[in-house]
């Protein structure tokens, strides 16, 4: 009796064959618009998430020396992170806001005397008169009225849109504590995606994004933190009322590049010209010079020394080009296309080599 020899199935099944050059080409390319047409859907959970992953990714240096050095686990060190930080939120929220709040009631000046002040500094300009701005108290009420109509007729679309913001930012803190706790699973998996032929490219591209996005984004807090606190201090010590409050809004407006300098003057400038100063008795005019001349000096010496020694050349792009992408960025997703418009641009260019690299083999 002959023995039946065993068969080997799977030498015997036909192989599937490979995707041609133009099946691949449109399986890309329907991806991308899948992608594309997926984000146009989620654009309004984008901004949390966004934040969220920027918030997760600033703090994970921090768990990662809790567990390393304290011997601690990954939950552990998520929680203890987050509990640090809600403390210092909340420690920060108690001491600032009340002063905040006093600052903001001193900029409620009698109107009166803001309009007589700014028509006395109008009629020091007579050439003014030629571009049509005419020095008289009444002209400037009621353009000043119309103005404050214009903005009490904005106030509800304001007020929806910071409650919206608060829940915006809860919703990212939640999910920052999840991308956290879950970050080197997320990350290990991503690297396992990748075939094991292109593992050594993908690891080469990935030491480049974090040296972009960890350069930039530390190096983005440190800078609004130094500049705010330096504003703060020089207009405190030349008697411009509200310091405080310009101090902040300068390191918020550090985030938009090239010009944020110059809108965090303009209230400064304003200030000064109105009220004066509370330590000097300067001529206000000359004060208001003053005031320019301290946030140029400011300016040159971030240009120059801060911004090289805290961020160096993470970006390394024009300063047109970051401008330009700030303003598509601004138009795309506001203020957090502004701040993210710079790694963005810079993580363009390294994926833009990279294909170009390889296309050109």
């Amino acid at each position: 009796m002959e023995t039946e020899q065993p068969t080997n199935a799977t030498a015997s099944s036909p192989r599937a064959r490979a995707w041609s050059a133009e099946t691949r080409r449109w399986i890309i390319i329907g991806l991308i618009g899948l992608g594309a047409l997926l984000i146009f859907q989620l654009r309004e959970i984008l901004p949390p998430l966004v934040l969220a992953l920027l918030i997760a990714y600033l703090l994970n240096p921090l768990v990662v020396a809790l567990q390393h050095r304290a011997r601690w686990s990954r939950p552990l060190a998520t929680v203890a992170v987050y509990l640090a930080l809600i403390v210092l939120l909340i420690a920060v929220f108690s001491a600032g806001v009340p002063v905040l709040v006093r600052q903001a009631r001193t900029l409620t000046v009698d109107l009166d005397q803001v309009l007589d002040q700014t028509g006395a500094l109008l009629r020091q300009m007579p050439w003014l008169e030629s571009l049509g701005i005419r020095a008289d108290a009444n002209s400037l009420a009621s353009q000043f009225g119309a103005e404050l109509r214009t903005l009490f007729a904005a106030m509800p679309r304001v007020v929806v849109g910071a409650a919206s913001g608060v829940l915006s930012a809860v919703l990212a803190l939640v999910l920052s504590f999840y991308l956290l706790l879950e970050a080197e699973t997320i990350s290990r998996n991503i690297d396992n995606a990748i075939p094991e032929e292109y593992r050594e490219e993908w690891q080469r591209i990935k030491t480049e994004f974090n040296r972009i996005w960890s350069s930039f984004l530390r190096g983005q807090v440190i800078l609004a933190i130094v500049i705010g606190v330096v504003v703060f201090v020089v207009l405190a010590i030349l008697g411009v009322p509200n310091a405080l409050l310009l101090g902040i809004l300068a390191g918020i407006l550090e985030v938009v590049p090239n010009l944020g300098p110059l809108l965090a003057m303009i209230p400064a400038v304003l200030i000064a010209l109105l009220q004066g100063s509370t330590h000097w008795a300067i001529d206000r005019v000359a004060f208001a010079l003053i005031v320019i001349a301290a946030y140029f000096v400011i300016q040159q010496l971030e240009n120059h020394i801060i911004v090289p020694k805290v961020i160096g050349s993470s970006v390394d792009l024009p300063p047109v080009v970051i401008l330009i992408g700030a303003l598509a960025g601004a138009s795309i997703a506001g203020v957090l296309g502004i701040f993210l418009a710079a790694p963005v641009l810079a993580t363009g260019r390294v994926v833009a080599q990279f294909l170009l690299r390889k296309l050109l083999e």
